[in-house]
């Protein structure tokens, strides 16, 4: 390579295969022969050639002097630092902003006015954002408070840092009714770091998503007496709060907007695992590990391995309902997880982990008013955008109505729609900074219906042809699926009795208790209430 200025070998090669291609119009195969000389794409020779045709000189083939160096910083120094002061003291201090990266080119904007200095773009203040987002994170990461490595991470305050992860369970749940199988259901777990306390826990049949993710947070902050006393489970659970961070998998409903902007309501931080690497939610998986090991000893366990379940006959054997397996985990956490010694902890239990932190660390919860817990919930419900039309708001293909609307039609009123998905009957409008207001449907004659069946009812329209799809339409499939459960499910109750053994002249203290509530049932005499209800019989002194 010759100093700057001359020129160099490679120059030179090129220059002379271009002349040998003279002034007449290239071919493409003229260029493939010259890009195989010189070790370049083809149409990488269709450019030099232009360069060196207007000036032919071997000087015109000389690399374009580079551009800056990535990181380097193109904008004045007085400039450079404003937008630091806004980054780092100015930005801090606000706390809640509804469009953050708008606010912020604003005030940095107002800020060079006044120095008269020259003002950024959008794009810079944007890129200059996330490198300070991404310096603050290695930041964090390097703290002794909270150091990350593979299969270590120590944090010293309760609810610092909670670990939240699905997993399915090695166990098939049965029917209320029927008793027949439902399938494996899907556990949600919260655990707090600091304590290895599980703070909260979901279970259900439908896989996971923003909801389920929702339903989970509330368990983890409001306190769990009456959830336990719906339950039926007596049981000391103290452990609830405020979060401080929240540790995920890259799972899409730990990615959702709702999400997001319910952790950046309440100030709760959001850190994501590394793709591909589970060991870096070691205390969430080993507990997992923990509970499936106890699920095995339950009737219907499939074990944690494929290989063998054919001979565990897992069907035949499950016994205990979805209602049935949530009694079972909260007694299991409450009363016997919390109470053991955990290697984690030298020894220590985890309740008696959490009072002694507790002591010196008080976990803040949400306050006292008496929505808060709805409110609380509804920040993270999945959330949709819809403008209010002369006839209300459609949602779903489901239209919904409220007084309100009325004045809202005349400006073109935007809202933000939260809805959840297990029950769509009534959704929950935004109409001040913190303010909901419940909706219902226009026809309040309409049933409850989930966002599954609506999912089921369309895409079944859909597959009989139907281009669009109305509400009564919608409406009507549903009503004829669930029509066709509840036969299906009838006429299996009535096999099911005619296979039990006959029970005329047995004692009736023999008669199993499945056996009498069949004999109550089928002597029970419907009422029908389109009819006029006659007064009760009252006997005579």
């Amino acid at each position: 390579m010759l100093k700057k200025g001359n020129l160099s070998d490679r120059e030179t090669t090129i220059a002379r295969i271009l002349r040998t291609l003279g002034k007449d119009p290239m071919t493409r195969g003229q260029a493939k022969q010259a890009a195989i000389l010189l070790d370049v794409h083809w149409t990488t020779i269709y450019r030099l050639r232009r360069r060196f045709l207007a000036d032919p000189v071997a000087s015109s083939l000389k690399p374009h002097p580079p551009g800056p160096r990535t990181g380097s910083r193109r904008i004045g120094r007085h400039t450079e630092v404003v937008i630091d002061d806004v980054l780092t003291v100015w930005l801090p201090a606000q706390r809640q902003l509804a469009h953050p990266l708008t606010s912020l080119v604003a005030e940095v904007r107002r800020r060079c006015m006044e120095a008269g200095v020259s003002s950024p773009s959008r794009d810079t203040v944007a890129r200059r954002w996330s490198s300070h987002k991404r310096e603050e994170a290695l930041e964090r990461a390097k703290s002794p408070k909270s150091a990350i490595a593979p299969g270590n991470f120590i944090v010293g305050k309760p609810l610092d840092v909670v670990q939240i992860d699905h997993t399915q369970a090695d166990l098939i749940v049965v029917d209320d009714l029927t008793r027949r199988p439902l399938g494996r259901p899907w556990l949600s777990l919260a655990i707090d770091v600091a304590t290895r306390c599980v703070v909260g826990f979901f279970v259900g049949i439908d896989r996971p998503n923003a909801a389920t993710v929702a339903l989970l947070l509330t368990r983890i902050v409001l306190p769990k007496t009456e959830w336990l006393s719906k339950l039926g489970v007596r049981t000391d659970w103290p452990m609830h709060g405020m979060p401080r961070m929240l540790h995920l998998d890259n799972a899409a409903e730990f990615k959702s907007r709702a999400l997001q902007l319910g952790c950046a309501e309440y100030g709760v931080e959001l850190m994501y695992r590394p793709v591909g690497k589970p060991h870096f939610g070691g205390h969430i998986e080993r507990l997992n590990r923990t509970l499936m090991e106890r699920v095995h000893d339950l009737p219907g366990s499939t074990g944690s391995s494929p290989k063998g379940r054919k001979e565990r006959r897992s069907e035949q054997q499950a016994a205990l309902t979805l209602g049935e397996f949530e009694q079972w985990l909260a007694l299991e956490v409450g009363q016997r997880y919390h109470y053991s010694a955990h290697r984690g902890l030298r020894g220590d239990t985890p309740a008696g982990r959490w009072t002694t932190l507790c002591a010196t660390s008080p976990v803040n919860g949400l306050s006292a008013a008496p929505d808060a817990a709805l409110r609380f919930l509804l920040h993270f419900l999945p959330a949709a955008r819809r403008t209010i039309q002369r006839d209300g708001l459609t949602l779903f293909h489901i239209r919904y109505w409220h007084p309100i609307f009325t004045a809202w039609r005349e400006t073109d009123h935007d809202v933000i729609v939260r809805y959840h998905p297990e029950d769509l009957s009534r959704i929950y409008v935004k109409v001040a900074r913190h303010d909901f207001i419940e909706v219902r449907y226009a026809d309040l004659r309409r049933p409850a219906i989930s966002l599954w069946e609506q999912r089921a009812a369309v895409k079944h329209l859909r597959e009989q042809g139907q281009r669009t799809v109305s509400e009564v339409m919608m409406f009507r499939t549903i009503e004829e699926q669930r029509s066709l459960v509840d036969r299906a499910q009838r006429a299996t109750r009535s096999v099911l009795r005619r296979r039990l053994p006959k029970t005329r002249g047995r004692p009736r203290s023999e008669l199993l208790p499945a056996q009498l509530d069949d004999k109550r049932a089928s002597q029970a005499t419907p009422i029908d209430y389109s009819q006029p209800i006659s007064a009760y019989d009252v006997e005579q002194w």
